[in-house]
């Protein structure tokens, strides 16, 4: 890759020291992202310049440095400028980023994350040391930091908060393709002038600036990707494509300087995703049928059998209609209501436009206007093969104990019976994000003024189109994860799933059609920023003040359902018709030749139906089933979030003795209010006085009522940063600082759930009751931490840090009561009965902050070097790797059925240890990569069970060669091993979901001019 780009990275003094390292990393279709003011590490926004892209003199000197090889290093005639290329170049300037910077720093600077062609942002950013990722359909999602979980850090955009379209805060990193982003800086310690948001760190995406860039770039890519599994779905073919144009130029214009870029890409691909799971509220039992198979005769000989009964935890004999199930009791096992295989057909659509514009009147000023727009559309042709009745008649067979190779508690092979379902889905999904902003960057003599206002919004609907067909009657079989199967292996007695003919239950209530506006959610976020800095001569170099406020609002609309769960009869043909039709006229192939193939799971297909075709049938129309007008429900969302923030920091250096040392040292504070809006539905209440007794039911005249609660919290975050010289080439750092991470803004919602009761008592009326917790306070953490890194040479570095976190306010899985009057509609029985209003007491439960102080502490390590000192053609390896250790006694308890039988969760996330390490070799043109990540076991909560991912490593392979100047070749294959992720739930070996999805393989061109 020839070209250049030159970074500056700041010390201690307020502009930031220069450091100009000219690489021959170009930023290549990477202007896409258009730069705001601030450019990387928005340096011209933020009062201390930790890092950041030089101006267009400098840009201009670099792009005049570059020599006419690719080669590893050119010498040129200021011996100083070394031209490099490639990884290498990215290696030296990211190696320099850090050792400048004030803060702990790690970073992908230059062309880095465009050079390949990683399916989204995150998957290059493993790369980082300590950045681990969540996965999604295979590729690298939600970012950990030092394996602590996407909760506790943040994420921005040139600066800039990011609004999200997911249930939570943190960023869908899959919404920036890779060939986007210019590079992406996490820190992992604070500073004042930092947003806040982070405790783990701040992770920052960053673009170039056209003026910055200084020259013309026209650039086109196309790269196909080819999936092996999708290659096996009926119809599909495996292929796909990404194709991206780009332009960007500078002009001298009588008004100034201005730079124009501007950025298109497509993509059309697919999703590929054999997937198996359970339902996800796992249940505790110990009991055990006779005859699990013992599915005829009357209903008094099958609960003698202990076959119509499902499984529970008891502690003595049951009866049911007076006679006695016929089952044992044993060892405590978990177990699952519903177990789901799943074939899918997939489609992954994207269109991105991105531009800006600078101006640039004279050296002192600059003013940015930027604007990003993307849209996704997602859709899955879902195939589903359900075991609905989960715990009915089930006789254990092997359970763990903990010493027989299976964890305490996991059921791994038992029998059992149940309806099986041919359930379809076509699910949709679309998204758009526009993001915009403007900038304007003021300097002259010792001042420095930048001010900024953006506009970020994400908007997601999803919706469900859904029908099914049932087994005829109920089917014996037995199942097993025994020989390590995490899929499970399934006979079936005398059924054959993949016979049509077996599903044709014909009651009316054994099919159903659906319509679904699963969710409409919105995230908007308006967001202003100021700061001020005065330099200085002497040991105060500057003092910097700010403010910034913002304006963040979520809405989601959910539940906006129409259901047909009993076949009605249509155009005069009965529901028993209706199915016996459908299921003959509906047959369909299945939908991939290898569903969970390696697994070693008996279920390789099964009976399968076009689900137009079946809702067509079961309702009449395509257009049947429409959603309800009123969308309104009590699981809606409306919260808005206030944030104002001021900051002041002085900037420092000196000596201590012979030890040069520089830093900063600042407080933020932060007021944060809260409003947040719902709604709960109304009930009537009829009173039995007589017979001590009540009954509820949804109040037809009474719809839904409004509901508004206020929450707030307002935080000083002081911060203090320290680096000393101790040698050339040795740098520790030191920082203490107070930071904080928001709690999930979904949890804030004040709809109340009532979900009353029929029953006894009068005066004890149970409304069971859940709602969110406007006033949750945020995450926060005093923090300390310690870095000694080790410089010998421009392309080798081995750096140590230590950090430490005392941690209060998390938000675990347990509740409280909140008390708050609601009025309820009272009738009594009898004649002459009166409607009368109430108002009652209630205390429906809430996420609650932990009240106790937790700590967290780790240690990771880093190395990179460029073997240059090799003899040719050996001089063009290179190595980077990273790994950590983290101890936390953060808990989140279980609070699903299983509760008293497992232990306590980690913190979200957080995985024990964490590695990552690349080896490469560029050489004439010629680059080769290898990459690994690993990390172990970590939390992911879900339906209340403390569910778990297991550990798993990730290994990716790139190759590229530049033919000349202006054409390039490359290839990648991500999970090249082919590595799914596996869920449990109670116990290691209770498997609660698998997703597999394959290996990625890419090749592509690129031509730039």
């Amino acid at each position: 890759m020839k070209g250049g780009v030159s970074v500056k990275a700041a010390r201690a003094e307020p502009g930031g020291s220069t450091v100009s390292v000219k690489c021959g990393a170009v930023v290549p279709m990477l202007a896409l992202f258009v730069a705001l003011p601030g450019g990387i590490g928005h340096a011209q926004t933020r009062s201390s310049a930790d890092v950041g892209v030089e101006d267009n003199a400098q840009a201009h000197d670099a792009a005049g440095a570059q020599g006419g090889g690719t080669d590893g290093v050119e010498p040129t005639k200021d011996q100083d400028s070394i031209v490099v290329t490639g990884a290498r170049a990215i290696q030296r300037s990211s190696t320099e980023l850090k050792r400048k910077a004030t803060l702990i720093v790690d970073a992908i600077v230059g062309d880095e994350i465009g050079a390949l062609p990683d399916n989204s942002v995150a998957d290059a950013l493993e790369r980082i040391p300590g950045v681990t990722a969540d996965r999604f359909k295979g590729n690298a999602n939600d970012l950990s930091v030092r394996g602590l979980g996407p909760t506790l850090s943040f994420a921005t955009f040139n600066g800039r908060e990011v609004s999200n379209a997911g249930p939570d805060r943190s960023v869908s990193f899959q919404q920036f393709p890779s060939e986007l982003v210019s590079g992406a800086l996490v820190y992992k310690t604070q500073q004042a002038d930092l947003p806040e948001g982070g405790v783990a760190g701040v992770v920052e995406l960053t673009s170039i600036r056209p003026l910055d860039y200084g020259k013309r770039l026209l650039q086109a890519e196309v790269r196909a990707d080819y999936q092996p599994k999708g290659d096996d779905v009926i119809g599909q073919g495996g292929v796909g494509y990404r194709a991206n144009l780009v332009f960007s130029d500078a002009f001298r214009t009588g008004l100034g300087e201005i730079g124009v870029a501007i950025g298109l890409q497509r993509q059309d691909t697919s999703a590929p995703e054999d997937y198996y799971t359970e339902n996800s509220v796992f249940q505790p039992c110990n009991t055990a049928a006779l005859d699990p198979s013992r599915l005829t005769g009357t209903t008094a000989q099958q609960t003698a059998a202990g076959s119509n009964q499902n499984c529970t935890l008891a502690s003595g004999s049951r009866s049911a209609g007076g006679v006695v199930v016929g089952e044992t009791t044993g060892d405590t096992y978990f177990t699952s209501s519903s177990r789901t295989f799943r074939a899918m057909r997939t489609t992954e659509r994207r269109n991105a436009v991105i531009g800006a514009l600078q101006w640039r009147p004279d050296p002192a000023l600059t003013v940015s206007i930027d604007g990003q727009y993307s849209k996704r559309e997602s859709r899955e042709e879902r195939n589903n093969l359900v075991l609905t009745e989960g715990l009915r008649g089930l006789q254990p067979l092997l359970i763990g104990n903990g010493a027989n190779g299976y964890a305490r508690g996991a059921l791994v092979t038992y029998r059992g019976n149940s309806f099986l379902e041919n359930q379809l889905e076509d699910r949709q999904r679309n998204e758009d994000y526009i993001g915009a902003g403007l900038g304007v960057n003021w300097r002259s003599g010792q001042w420095a003024l930048s001010i900024d206002g953006s506009f970020s919004q994400a908007h997601r609907t999803e919706t469900q189109k859904q029908s099914r067909l049932r087994s005829i009657n109920r089917v014996g079989y037995t199942l097993s994860y025994a020989n390590g199967a995490d899929v499970p292996v399934v006979l079936f007695d005398a059924f054959d799933v993949t016979d049509p003919g077996g599903f044709l239950n014909t009651a009316a209530n054994s099919a159903y059609a659906r319509n679904r506006f699963v969710t409409d959610r919105r995230d908007r976020i308006w967001a202003g920023r100021a700061d001020l800095t005065r330099r200085f001569d002497g040991p105060i170099s500057a003092l910097a003040i700010g403010v910034r406020y913002s304006d963040h609002r979520r809405t989601n609309d959910n539940a906006r359902n129409a259901d047909l769960n009993t076949l009605a009869p249509v155009g005069g043909v009965a529901p028993a018709q209706l199915i016996a039709q459908a299921n003959q006229q509906c047959r369909a192939p299945f939908t991939t030749q290898s569903y969970m193939s390696g697994q070693g799971s008996t279920v390789s297909r099964w009976a399968t139906f076009d689900n137009d075709c079946l809702f067509r049938v079961f309702t009449g129309s395509d257009d049947a089933l429409p959603y309800p007008p009123d969308g309104r429900d009590p699981s809606d969302i409306d919260v808005r979030e206030r944030i104002l923030a001021a900051y002041a920091m002085a900037t420092f250096d000196g000596r201590f003795g012979a030890v040069p040392f520089s830093g900063n040292a600042g407080v933020r504070w932060v007021d944060t209010k809260v409003t947040s809006r719902g709604f709960r539905q109304a009930y009537v209440i009829t009173i039995d006085p007589g017979a001590d007794s009540y009954s509820v039911a949804v109040d037809p005249a009474g719809g839904l009522v409004e509901t508004a609660a206020r929450g707030g919290y307002r935080y000083l975050l002081p911060s203090v940063n320290v680096a000393f010289d101790l040698t050339s080439a040795v740098k520790l750092r030191l920082a203490g600082y107070r930071a904080l991470a928001r709690s999930g803004i979904e949890s804030l919602g004040a709809g109340i759930s009532l979900t009353p009761s029929t029953g006894t008592g009068i005066n004890t009326i149970l409304f069971n009751a859940t709602t969110g917790n406007p006033d949750l306070k945020p995450i926060r953490a005093w923090n300390a931490d310690i870095s000694l890194e080790w410089y010998p040479s421009r392309d080798t570095l081995l750096a140590v840090a230590g950090y430490y976190k005392a941690i209060a306010g998390a938000v675990i899985g347990g509740v409280e009561p909140l008390p708050t009057n609601i009025t309820v509609t009272t009738t009594t029985t009898g004649a002459g009965a009166v409607r009368e209003t109430r108002t009652v007491p209630i205390s429906p439960v809430a996420p609650v902050n932990d009240p106790a102080r937790r700590q967290l502490y780790g240690v990771e390590a880093s190395v990179s070097h460029a073997f240059t000192w090799l003899p040719s053609p050996l001089d063009g390896l290179g190595v980077t790797a990273s790994g950590g250790r983290t101890f936390s006694d953060v808990q989140f308890p279980d609070t699903s059925p299983i509760a008293a039988y497992v232990a306590p969760a980690p913190l979200f996330g957080l995985s024990d240890w964490i590695a990552s390490g690349s080896v490469y070799y560029e050489k004439r043109g010629l680059g080769v990569r290898a990459s690994y990540t690993y990390r172990t076991d970590y939390f992911k909560p879900n339906g209340g069970t403390n569910r778990s991912v297991r550990g798993s490593g990730s290994l990716n392979l790139a190759l590229q060669y530049e033919m000349n100047a202006h054409v390039a070749f490359k290839a990648q294959v991500l999970n090249v091993t082919g590595t799914g992720d596996v869920f449990y739930k109670g116990s290691a070996s209770s498997i609660a979901e698998v997703s597999n999805v394959g290996p990625q393989v890419f090749a592509a061109i690129r031509v730039r001019f």
